[in-house]
């Protein structure tokens, strides 16, 4: 996986984005469970203390003042919808950004394309950026589900899965695992699309019980030592 091929494929869909991966009942579902974590672990009180790593065409921008991105089609769907906020066209691994600067800093649906070196060179980044005891939060795909389904990645587009260990042995001098949790426990695309919202209690119970490491996507607070 090169980095200009995934930030070419992300260019080339940023016109679609939004409609194609939440304008349905599957990804408003997923939206949901994403909502209901930030509300809960992000906030938005401090969000001028804040960091989207990742921003895309900004779906979570409402809890960060800044957002960084390598996409500039994302980065410029993003800046129409949120005027107010300031952004850079910017990697992960190297964001331009004073040592201290944030209190959070929060990366959805990003790790699941990068490889071990690349996520390990953002926990350095991300490290160097934030204040003393800011959080990491980042979601990634479980490894025990793909085990256990048989799943193999056609391509690097979400090729990349972690266990709990993983993230902890990549981070252990930095940072310190403060919380996890799933996201999506059930096949919901297997589901009729007229009942899918009344499973939504369901699968987000699922996600936080012992079986959570078996959920598509876990979620993670990792803290600054």
């Amino acid at each position: 996986m090169e980095e200009n091929e995934v930030i070419s494929y992300y260019d080339n869909i940023a016109q679609e984005y939004d409609t194609s991966r939440f304008a349905n009942s599957y990804g408003d579902f997923i939206h949901r469970q994403e909502i209901a974590f930030f509300d809960t672990y992000v906030g938005k009180e401090q969000q001028e203390h804040q960091l989207d790593l990742g921003c895309g065409t900004g779906r979570f921008l409402e809890y960060a003042s800044y957002g960084i991105d390598p996409s500039v089609e994302m980065i410029a769907i993003a800046q129409k919808k949120h005027p107010e906020k300031q952004f850079q066209v910017a990697s992960g691994e190297a964001t331009g950004f004073e040592n201290d600067t944030f209190k959070k800093i929060y990366s959805f649906h990003v790790m699941m394309h990068l490889d071990e070196k690349t996520l390990k060179n953002i926990l350095v980044e991300t490290h160097r950026i934030l204040e003393p005891k800011g959080k990491f939060l980042f979601d990634f795909p479980s490894k025990k589900r793909r085990e256990l389904l048989g799943y193999k990645a056609a391509n690097w587009h979400g090729a990349t899965s972690y266990d709990l260990s993983d993230i902890q042995e990549l981070s252990k001098e930095l940072f310190t695992i403060r919380y996890s949790r799933g996201f999506l426990f059930l096949p919901i695309h297997k589901l009729p699309v007229q009942i899918r919202p009344w499973f939504h209690r369901v699968d987000q119970l699922l996600c936080k019980s012992f079986l959570k490491s078996f959920s598509s996507y876990i979620t993670i607070i990792l803290e600054k030592k």
